[in-house]
């Protein structure tokens, strides 16, 4: 019963979140890592191209920080956008005999600048199974719901809202440095509602562990 604590108390969260400033994929596996640094793009439509960067450190043995920065290019010659972010992550179960399921708690407070400006404030789970296919080589499909406050200016009448939305996505280990991630996310909510696609890179440097 000790063992499945963790996961009935994910499953009661709303949905789970990322440091998200716009709409893009959080790129959150369920699981830690020592440190690691994630390049990705992502495409929301009409919702912009958005370029990331995301800078991942363990800050305990059950505990994660990740600082992030973007650049949102707006669809169809719209401004740009400057994101910014921060998360905090907690190991909620590692994957064992009895419930062969990672989940990782994830909360944090994205901001974006420019002719817009947006504050996402969300909460929630990224919660996946890894599969091991070689050595080195893992594969771990996932999803990562979440549940955000958002507060933005000049994007509706209304400037507060909740937002719901949630990725699909994969990540592959080709060694234990490189990384690939792929993730359609989907979005809902009263403010943000676009969806789309994301391709990331991740590298870890050698001789930490994991």
């Amino acid at each position: 019963m000790k063992r499945l604590l963790p996961v009935l108390f994910a499953m009661l969260l709303p949905v789970a979140a990322s440091a998200q400033a716009w709409n893009y994929p959080a790129f959150q596996p369920p699981r830690l890592e020592s440190r690691e640094f994630n390049f990705g793009v992502a495409d929301a439509g009409k919702g912009g191209t958005t370029l990331l960067a995301q800078w991942r450190e363990l800050a305990g043995r059950r505990s994660q920080f990740t600082l992030e920065a973007g650049l949102i290019a707006g669809d169809g010659g719209g401004s740009n956008l400057l994101a910014l972010g921060g998360q905090y992550a907690y190991e909620l179960h590692r994957a064992s005999t009895d419930v062969p399921l990672d989940f990782l708690l994830v909360t944090g407070a994205g901001l974006s600048l420019g002719d817009v400006s947006a504050l996402r404030i969300p909460v929630g789970v990224s919660l996946g199974y890894r599969i091991e296919l070689d050595r080195e080589v893992n594969l771990t499909p996932y999803v990562h719901p979440r549940l955000s406050l958002d507060v933005c200016t000049d994007c509706n009448d209304n400037e507060v809202g909740l937002g719901v939305n949630f990725d699909v996505g994969a990540n592959l280990d080709l060694s234990k440095a490189i990384a690939v991630r792929a993730a359609a996310f989907f979005g809902g909510g009263e403010l943000f509602g676009r969806n789309g696609i994301g391709l990331s890179v991740a590298y870890r440097p050698p001789g930490l562990r994991r």
